[in-house]
């Protein structure tokens, strides 16, 4: 009669192993560059831009489409960090399954 209550409890333990992965995933920070190193930006592990940090050098350019095409690039970069990690931390809750395709 009690023979599922193992289940149960695997689920459970499971579910707040979830919980506190996704904490982790929230608290992290990941920093992404432009491919020149021109452009830092850092997010958090659910891709919300925390900070961005452009080289004087650049700026002084002048060269406003170099400055978007450095944003945009540290910003993917970045992100496909963040998105990386998620999928590594899931990875550690599914017993080793890939479960990256539902962060890309």
């Amino acid at each position: 009669m009690l023979k599922g209550l193992g289940d149960l409890g695997q689920i459970m333990k499971m579910q707040k192993e979830m919980k506190n992965i996704q904490k982790k995933i929230q608290k992290t920070k990941i920093e992404g560059q432009s491919s020149d190193g021109s452009v830092k930006v850092t997010v958090n592990g659910e891709f919300s831009l925390l900070d961005i940090s452009i080289s004087e050098e650049l700026v002084r350019s002048g060269d406003v489409k170099k400055i978007e095409k450095m944003v945009s690039s540290a910003v993917n970069d970045a992100i496909t960090k963040a998105k990386d990690f998620s999928a590594e931390e899931m990875k550690k809750i599914a017993g080793g399954m890939d479960l990256g395709s539902l962060f890309k």
